[in-house]
């Protein structure tokens, strides 16, 4: 097993994670499993936009996870996601990977499925900043 090489393998990452936290959702809407694998997508996506760009990021230890960190070496400002119920800056202000071990959804701010969503949308965001950064490439 080895990390990503491209921007492209970040971004695939990142589907795949989605992807697993969209499965969960049918059969698990209460298990923090899914926020918790959520919140990997956003950080695949945030890591390919550091790749696409040659910028340096965390390759390993806690972080590497920090999403605030990764969202801030991007440049980015929460004010740039237009997030009116909170749900997209729960990634970037609150997720974190103790999530795994929380045995259930009670302290989290929104709905499992709303948090997803959000990653989901989140997640969009950011490749749309990286198909902005291949277009200026051009």
């Amino acid at each position: 097993m080895h990390q990503p090489q491209t921007y492209q393998n970040w971004q695939d990452a990142a589907k795949e994670r989605a992807a697993d936290a969209t499965a969960m959702l049918p059969e698990r809407r209460n298990s923090v499993g899914a926020v918790y694998m959520a919140g990997y997508a956003v950080e695949c996506m945030l890591k390919a936009y550091l790749r696409r760009k040659n910028m340096p990021y965390p390759r390993s230890g806690q972080s590497g996870h920090n999403l605030r960190g990764l969202w801030q070496s991007a440049g980015f400002r929460l004010s740039d996601i237009k997030d009116h119920s909170g749900a997209k800056s729960f990634f970037v202000q609150i997720w974190d990977t103790a999530l795994r071990y929380q045995d259930n959804t009670e302290e989290l701010t929104h709905s499992t499925e709303e948090l997803v969503n959000a990653a989901k949308q989140l997640t969009g965001w950011i490749s749309n900043q990286i198909r902005r950064q291949r277009r200026n490439a051009v």
